[in-house]
C-alpha cells in the first residue's frame, strides 16, 4: 500500500460542485473523528481530481458527491442530521444512503456508502454485501483507476491511499480490472470500462481482454438481465458527450459485446441513429430518446431481441405492427403520396417507433425529421372554442375543421387567423346551401 500526502483544503475546493458544501464536509469530518470512524472519498471523484491536477486533463466538476464511512453509517447519519438540516431519502440493500441536506436555503443530494465487502454467489447476479474496512471496499471496485481513496478524517486525513497501483495505471491511461473474474461476477463493468476508455482516451490493458475472454466462456453477458443491459446502454446516451456516442457504440460492437449479450445490432444503423438523436435533440423527451436509441440499435430482421433491451412483449408487438403498417400499406407507393397523406401516416405512430422506422426504412428519414421539426408544430390559430363561437356545434365537425385548417397551413394556402376564419365561413355557407 502506497500513501501520498495531499493538500486537503485544495482537494475539497477543487472537487466540490457547490462551495456551500465545504462547511458541511467540515461538520461530517469532525463527527467521524469524534466517533473514531474513517470517512473518505473514493472512486470517480478521486480519479478525476488526479486527472485534472496531476495529468492536466480537462475534467468537469463532479455533479454528485459520494462519501464512504468505515463504521456504522446509519448511526453516523442520524447524529449528523442533528447537526445539519436534512433527511435520509433512500436506504438501499447495498448499505448505501441517499441524503438530502439544506444549506443556506439550497438543497443538496449526497450519497453515503458503507465501506463493504461483496460476495458474488452466481454469474452476473447482484452481490451480497457486508460491512467491512476500506481495504475490502477498495478490492470490490471495477478498475484499478477507481481504487484510489482520499481520507477526510483520521487515521488517514489528507492522505491519498493507493492499494493496488491505481495511480500508475491512471498515469499510463490503462483500463485494468482488479482480477480476471471481474466481468464474470459483474458484466456491467465491461460497459463502464468502455465508457472510461472513450471518455478519457485511455487504452484497455491486457487484463481487460483476458477478463473479457473468461466472461465470454462463461456466457456471463447472456445471463445479465435485460434491465441491467438497457441501463448501461442508456448511460452511453445520458452520461457521455454526444460526440463520443459513435465511438462508444463501435467499441462495444468490435469487442463483440452486443453479440455475446444476445443482441443483434446493425452497425450501419449507428450513423443514422446518431444523426437523428442530434437533429431532434429538442423534439423528444428523455424517455422517448432512450427508447428510440435502444430500438434504433437493432437489426430489424431480429426485432425479438428488443426483449434483451428491456422492451415488453406488448411493445415488441407494437414495433412489429408499426413496421407492417408502413411496409405493407405505404412503402411501395411512398413517393406517390402527398405531403399531407404522409403526415397523417406519421401521426398514427408513437414518436420513438416512428424514429426507429426512419432508420429501418431510410427513404422516409428526411420527411420524418421535417415532421418533428416543422409539420408537427404547425397548428391552427383558431381553437375548438373559437369554432363553436363561429357556429360549429358538432364535435366531429370541429375535429375535421381543425384538421383541414392545419392541412391548409402546412400546404401554405392560409397563413393568418383571418384566412382561417374565412375558410370556416365558406364551410358554413356550403353547409347552409345543402
Amino acid at each position: 500500500m502506497e500513501t501520498f500526502e495531499i493538500e486537503l483544503e485544495s482537494f475539497l475546493k477543487t472537487i466540490l460542485p457547490i462551495p456551500e458544501l465545504y462547511e458541511f464536509l467540515l461538520i461530517a469530518q469532525n463527527l467521524s473523528k469524534k466517533r473514531g470512524e474513517f470517512l473518505y472519498f473514493a472512486g470517480g471523484v478521486v480519479r478525476d481530481y488526479l486527472l485534472k491536477t496531476l495529468y492536466k486533463k480537462k475534467i468537469e466538476k463532479p455533479k454528485d458527491l459520494d462519501l464512504v464511512l468505515q463504521g456504522n453509517l446509519k448511526n453516523f447519519l442520524e447524529e449528523l442530521l442533528k447537526k445539519v438540516k436534512g433527511e435520509i431519502l433512500f436506504e438501499s440493500q447495498f448499505l448505501t444512503y441517499k441524503v438530502k441536506i439544506y444549506l443556506n436555503g439550497k438543497e443538496f443530494l449526497i450519497d453515503f456508502i458503507t465501506a463493504r465487502k461483496e460476495i458474488y454467489e452466481d454469474i452476473a447476479k447482484l452481490p451480497k454485501v457486508f460491512p467491512s474496512d476500506f481495504k475490502d471496499d477498495i478490492l470490490r471496485r471495477d478498475f484499478t483507476i477507481n481504487t484510489l481513496i482520499i481520507g477526510l478524517s483520521p487515521p488517514y486525513k489528507g492522505i491519498l491511499i493507493d492499494l493496488i497501483n491505481g495511480k500508475k495505471d491512471l498515469e499510463r491511461g490503462l483500463i485494468k480490472p482488479l482480477h480476471l473474474n471481474s466481468f464474470v461476477d459483474d458484466p456491467t463493468r465491461i460497459f463502464r470500462g468502455i465508457r472510461y476508455k472513450v471518455r478519457f482516451s485511455f487504452k484497455f490493458a491486457e487484463e481487460f481482454f483476458l477478463a473479457l475472454e473468461k466472461c465470454f466462456k462463461k456466457e456471463a453477458l447472456k445471463k445479465l438481465s435485460a434491465t441491467r443491459i438497457a441501463n448501461e446502454l442508456r448511460l452511453y446516451l445520458n452520461k457521455e458527450p454526444e460526440e463520443k456516442l459513435k465511438e462508444l457504440l463501435e467499441t462495444t460492437f468490435y469487442l463483440n459485446i452486443f453479440e455475446e449479450a444476445g443482441i443483434k445490432v446493425k452497425k450501419k444503423n449507428f450513423n443514422s441513429l446518431i444523426e437523428l438523436l442530434s437533429e431532434l435533440r429538442d423534439e423528444l423527451n428523455i424517455k422517448e430518446r432512450e427508447k428510440f436509441f435502444l430500438l434504433g440499435l437493432l437489426n430489424s430482421q431480429f426485432l425479438e431481441q428488443a426483449l434483451r433491451l428491456g422492451f415488453t412483449e406488448f411493445e415488441l408487438k407494437e414495433i412489429k405492427k408499426n413496421i407492417d403498417f408502413i411496409n405493407k400499406k405505404y412503402l411501395k407507393d411512398w413517393k406517390k403520396l402527398s405531403l399531407w397523406e404522409k403526415i397523417k401516416v406519421f401521426e398514427k405512430i408513437p414518436p420513438f417507433y416512428l424514429l426507429a422506422l426512419a432508420i429501418y426504412f431510410p427513404e422516409i428519414k428526411e420527411e420524418v425529421i421535417k415532421y418533428f421539426k416543422e409539420y408537427k408544430k404547425i397548428k391552427p390559430e383558431l381553437t375548438g372554442n373559437d369554432l363553436k363561437n363561429l357556429g360549429i356545434k358538432k364535435g366531429k365537425e370541429i375535429g375535421e375543421l381543425l384538421d383541414l385548417l392545419k392541412r391548409k397551413r402546412i400546404e401554405g394556402e392560409i397563413k393568418t387567423k383571418e384566412e382561417e376564419k374565412d375558410l370556416v365561413i365558406q364551410f358554413l355557407l356550403k353547409k347552409s346551401e345543402n
